[in-house]
């Protein structure tokens, strides 16, 4: 059997990974994905980020949440390549993520961007923001106060002051979504003047499953692409920009 690329999906607050399946439908995607592909498709994994339902760890490590980021980048990828036969190639994980799942999946891309050089944000926000706190509720919160911390996890000051050659991201927020869209828009340019390749998408919609379903469905064929798995799209439901070297 092939040694398959991993793509790593984080759900939201409120929220739980069977959200992926029970409201935004992602292995129907995939099982379509492969049936048009000869049977290849990433591997999709599906972790708990927050420990609870109303929990909100951002995907950082953190004294209240514990490990996340290392769980995230480090046990996952370890127990996919030891259980389900994944890829041990360099840049075959990808992370994908709605909502604060979306802020994780890019935040934790640009920490850890050797082995994880693509990534797709739906509806997240610009930086980690715990439960709606202003930034300096969460930098007490998740970042035991330390300023340069939350600096070392925060896309925008990332993409102001680092260059990412060799990565891609995805930004795709609904029109209606009042945060989300803004976000995307602010986010993508800085992430090409960055380094990296990028698509964004801001289709009607607003901060729901039936948008992530579409969401995902529109980035699986360039996440895949991207992993290096299937073939360049025909066409990409996205703005894309391959970034200048």
């Amino acid at each position: 059997q092939p040694k398959l690329p991993v793509i790593i999906l984080m759900h939201g607050v409120p929220g739980a990974p069977s959200d992926w399946t029970r409201g935004s439908f992602a292995d129907a995607t995939a099982l379509a994905f492969a049936e048009q592909h000869k049977g290849m498709a990433p591997i999709l994994v599906m972790p708990d980020i927050n420990g609870s339902p109303f929990g909100d760890s951002e995907c950082v490590n953190s004294p209240k949440f514990g490990a996340i980021e290392t769980y995230l980048t480090q046990t996952v990828p370890a127990f996919m390549r030891k259980n389900f036969n994944a890829s041990t190639a360099p840049g075959s994980i990808a992370t994908a993520g709605l909502s604060e799942g979306g802020t994780c999946a890019m935040t934790l891309a640009l920490t850890n961007s050797k082995d994880i050089p693509v990534f797709a944000n739906y509806s997240g926000l610009e930086s980690p923001t715990y439960l709606q706190d202003k930034p300096e509720q969460t930098i007490q919160a998740l970042f035991g106060g330390s300023q340069a911390n939350y600096n070392a996890h925060n896309p925008p000051y990332l993409l102001a002051h680092q260059h990412f050659t060799g990565m891609a991201g995805w930004f795709e927020a609904g029109a209606q979504d009042s945060e989300a869209f803004p976000a995307a828009r602010a986010l993508q340019p800085l992430a090409a003047k960055a380094g990296i390749d990028t698509c964004i998408a801001t289709p009607p919609g607003a901060h729901s499953f039936d948008f992530w379903t579409q969401a995902f469905r529109d980035s699986l064929p360039w996440l895949s692409w991207k992993l290096k798995l299937t073939p360049q799209p025909q066409s990409i439901p996205a703005q894309c920009t391959t970034a200048k070297s």
